[in-house]
């Protein structure tokens, strides 16, 4: 059986990436104290690099392997995640509800976002020196490097749906994935579902949907800069609709919360009432 030149390269890719980081992380953990603020910026950033760079191979799997190698990159690449993240949130969109909801500190969420927006302005450098510098047996890496360098938007329908899209899918994913990677969840569904659904929603998305993101700094990376659409309607699109809906699905669980903890306060009351009475 004869290996597709493109895989062979884009494999030599993802390994350089994953080793890169995760030899790092191994630095940082024998250099600093893994409570203290510059381990966890370090893993915050190394984990986010680490994701935002690897996105930018998966358009070089899709373009010459086809969209079912697409599909199992994504759910290989996540499975890798899981294994590597390390608690690192790699999206603005948690930390800054958990801020919100009174479980991360600002120093701590600024820290996060500083640590994240740093990985994300860094990962086109680290991909393009990779593409550049690492062997190659095809031209794969220079297309793609063309395609990024002269990047357009894909909107095959009105801007408000795509709107829509991010708006909704945000309040999809992170409805999902909150409850799946729920700790009463048996560990191995905590450990591939994530990535199984989220391989089918992003290649769903590249196919049916076009250029969305679901995630503000994913956004960033890939579509900063990019023709087609003003800055404007890019906050709109990129930032502030996925924002709102990750938002609201947070907003709906605390509602849920609220309300079981009434329901349990009651049940409470009611047994000290029934044992006052056997009394």
């Amino acid at each position: 059986m004869v290996i597709p030149g493109p895989l062979v390269d884009a494999f030599i890719y993802y390994i350089t990436v994953i080793v890169v980081c995760e030899g790092a992380r191994h630095v940082a953990d024998r250099l600093f104290d893994r409570k203290g603020s510059v381990h966890r910026f370090i893993i915050e950033f190394l984990g986010t690099l680490q994701v935002t760079t690897t996105i930018y191979e998966n358009a070089v799997i899709d373009i010459h392997l086809g969209r079912q190698a697409f599909a199992f990159t994504l759910f290989s690449m996540g499975l890798v995640f899981a294994l590597c993240n390390r608690t690192a949130f790699c999206t603005p969109l948690a930390p800054l509800e958990q801020f919100i909801f009174g479980r991360l500190k600002l120093s701590e969420l600024i820290q996060t976002l500083a640590a994240q927006f740093s990985a994300g302005y860094i990962a086109f450098s680290f991909a393009r020196t990779i593409w550049l510098r690492a062997y190659s047996t095809t031209d794969a890496h220079s297309d793609i490097l063309g395609l990024m360098e002269s990047c357009g938007f894909n909107h095959p329908y009105p801007i408000y749906y795509h709107l829509a899209f991010e708006l909704i899918g945000t309040f999809i994913v992170r409805h999902v994935l909150t409850r799946a990677t729920s700790e009463s969840r048996d560990s191995r569904v905590r450990f591939v579902f994530p990535a199984l659904f989220m391989a089918a929603v992003f290649t769903g998305t590249v196919t049916f949907v076009g250029d969305q993101a679901l995630d503000p700094l994913v956004a960033s990376t890939l579509f900063y800069g990019c023709r087609g659409l003003s800055f404007e309607n890019y906050m709109l699109v990129y930032w502030i609709a996925p924002t709102i809906g990750w938002m609201a699905s947070a907003y709906w669980d605390s509602l849920g919360a609220e309300d079981a903890k009434k329901k349990a306060a009651k049940e409470r009351k009611a047994e000290k009432k029934r044992a006052k009475k056997n009394e």
